[in-house]
């Protein structure tokens, strides 16, 4: 079987009612269709109808590749603003739990010092008591006031 060099620009396949009729007929309607294609559209140019629906056909595979890169366009500028956005979510959150470490180290730091007052104000008063219970518990306290003397040193060298 020969290859043929030509594109075929359209094919019809028809099938008729009486097979032996329409196969008569069938090389009349093809030609027909060849010579409205081979006919010419406008008088001014050569073109044929056959040229023109090619041409057509290359205009419409043009546009609509160009409207597919553009869509790919507007998609890497759609990517490229969420990824903005999401930067500047991050650096938020980033700046929020850095704010919320600060306040709780703030709030920590106030605990330590209500403490402590709390604590020397029961040591001196338990001084007053003078048994042996009441001198275990200021050491107790001693103790615990030397812990948070530790705990804040620690938070001076940072």
């Amino acid at each position: 079987m020969e290859e043929k060099d030509e594109k075929r620009l359209l094919r019809i396949d028809l099938v008729g009612k009486d097979e032996n009729l329409f196969a008569n007929l069938k090389g009349k309607l093809i030609k027909m269709v060849d010579k409205v294609l081979d006919s010419s559209l406008d008088v001014n140019s050569d073109l044929t109808v056959k040229e023109e629906l090619q041409k057509f056909t290359s205009l419409g595979l043009n546009f609509a590749e160009s409207k597919l890169k553009k869509a790919s366009i507007e998609n890497d500028h759609i990517i490229t603003e969420i990824q903005e956005k999401l930067s500047i979510i991050q650096k938020n959150k980033a700046e929020a739990r850095k704010i919320n470490a600060t306040a709780r180290t703030i709030e920590f730091d106030q605990n330590l010092k209500e403490l402590t007052f709390t604590l020397k104000m029961t040591n001196a008063l338990i001084l007053g008591e003078g048994n042996e219970e009441a001198l275990a518990f200021t050491k107790q306290i001693d103790v615990f006031l030397e812990v948070i003397k530790s705990i804040n040193e620690m938070n001076s060298i940072k």
